[in-house]
């Protein structure tokens, strides 16, 4: 009996402990399935039909134990195979009590009455623990689930409706200079047929077409590097460059064509300013971008462009005097056009187009904004090699 009852304690305790074991480890792993299966072999298919044999056979708890292992099988493995283990689980338990009802002699018995007792209580006590932490986690991990796909469907939601508001948003930024062509163009051909020939009106046409199609083509151009930013295919060609230069280059490409806005454009450069590494044409691009969304949100204004450096740094500023932007909208205008806010399009790809553009040189980019009084972009670039 001595022999049976340490047997019996040790495949017990061993359990407990293989069972708590596998437990923590699926917990901080992720790894449920495998534990899952580890614990039924190793636990329910041996360890139990030695406790069975070595604790009154099903004269004491270990029944008990049985009905927790079908149910544990059941919640924890998937689909098929839950069905397979627990069948062969419940086969296996019938023939362990009937092999011991035709051979009682090869089951322990208890010594005394108050043994099987506190076998019974030791068993149910054991069971409702572990059924309960069984339950705690698995419900848990189900909870966390569910509240994983309710926020991966309010994501997909708010990106579907941002996916609408954009594409029509789009459409409207690209009809309207649409528009304009085919206005202008309709009247220049009815000038044409007039005499005399009204030359200055048509040139004013002209200028207003061409202003339209610059429209259009950053706006796609924005669009590609949109895309080729979320595929990670922006690339740069850094040679070194003079911002002073580039900035002048700016401002005689603006002074060539009349501002939408009536706006006047003033140029502040600081004086000996190293060359950085630096993609000219990008950095172009993104200079008359921001000239661009000033220019369309300023009447009868200014736009300043500066240019300042410090210790290992050159810095970009261009503000103007507009409508500004309201405190939810500056603090989101570089994150990307995913916005139920149809305004928000209209100065947020191009930002971020700048920001990423900006970034990959290694640089950084922010704006103050306030409604009513004006809008100012800061970009800083490094002087030594990006």
């Amino acid at each position: 009996l001595a022999v049976s009852g340490g047997l019996f304690l040790y495949s017990y305790y061993s359990g407990e402990t293989v069972s708590g074991g596998l437990f923590l480890y699926s917990y901080y792993s992720g790894k449920y399935q495998r534990c899952y299966l580890i614990t039924i072999v190793m636990i329910f298919l041996i360890v139990f039909p030695v406790m069975f044999f070595t604790s009154g056979g099903y004269h004491g708890g270990m029944p008990a134990f049985f009905v927790f292992a079908i149910i544990f099988t059941v919640l924890m493995l998937e689909k098929r195979r839950a069905l397979i283990v627990s069948l062969l689980e419940i086969v296996l338990y019938i023939g362990l009590c009937l092999v011991a009802y035709h051979f009682p002699h090869i089951v322990t018995p208890f010594a005394t009455e108050a043994d099987r007792l506190a076998d019974i209580l030791l068993a149910f006590v054991s069971v409702s623990t572990v059924c309960g932490i069984v339950l705690y986690f698995h419900l848990k991990e189900y909870n966390q689930q569910q509240l994983l796909l309710e926020e991966q469907n309010r994501r997909l939601r708010s990106l579907d409706n941002a996916k609408s508001t954009f594409l029509t948003t789009v459409a409207h930024e690209i009809k309207n200079p649409l528009s304009s062509i085919s206005l202008h163009a309709r009247d220049t051909s009815e000038l044409l047929e007039e005499e005399p020939l009204d030359f200055s009106l048509m040139q004013e046409n002209l200028r207003t077409i061409e202003q339209s199609v610059m429209r259009i083509d950053r706006i796609v151009l924005d669009l590609m590097d949109t895309v080729s930013i979320e595929q990670g295919r922006l690339a740069l060609s850094l040679v070194p460059s003079d911002l002073g230069a580039l900035l002048h280059s700016v401002e005689k490409d603006f002074s060539s064509h009349p501002s939408s806005g009536n706006n006047q454009l003033v140029l502040t450069i600081q004086s000996d300013l190293p060359e950085i590494s630096a993609d000219p044409e990008r950095l172009i691009q993104v200079i008359t971008n921001l000239i661009s969304n000033a220019d369309r949100h300023t009447q009868n204004g200014t736009i300043t462009i500066s240019l300042t450096g410090e210790p290992g740094w050159q810095t970009i500023c261009v503000s103007d005097t507009g409508t500004g932007m309201s405190e939810e909208m500056r603090k989101n205008a570089l994150k990307g056009y995913v916005s139920a806010d149809k305004d928000y399009w209209r100065h947020g790809i191009g930002l971020y187009v700048c920001h990423q553009i900006i970034t990959a040189h290694g640089g950084k980019i922010w704006l103050k904004s306030q409604e009513g009084e004006g809008t100012q972009v800061f970009f800083s670039l490094p002087e030594e090699e990006s």
